[in-house]
């Protein structure tokens, strides 16, 4: 597989949910499956598909960010899959004004 390691969402206004796309692209032989995401706290929600990926193939996971309070962030999401290197850790940072 192939992803970004990181997203930044820079610096917004607290009361704007932010959103944003990540692409991950199945690199292996076989057809990749997501099994569970969790993220290290409430404010962050992915979406992301339950169907396998095929080898070449990409799927998106959108990740939407919900500022509690304003501050500066830096959160974890791990995606859980059958790729021999799961979990898979993703860091997105930025600044709720």
């Amino acid at each position: 597989y192939k992803r970004q390691e990181s997203i930044d969402f820079g610096v917004f206004p607290k009361a704007e949910k932010q959103e944003r796309k990540l692409a991950l692209t199945n690199t292996g032989k076989h057809v990749l499956v997501i099994y569970d995401v969790i993220t290290s706290c409430g404010c962050t929600e992915v979406e992301y598909s339950k169907e396998g990926i095929r080898p070449g193939e990409k799927t998106e996971l959108t990740v939407v960010y919900d500022a509690e309070k304003a501050e500066h962030f830096s959160k974890t999401v791990t995606v859980y899959c059958n790729a021999n290197n799961s979990p898979l850790r993703l860091k997105i940072t930025g600044e709720a004004k």
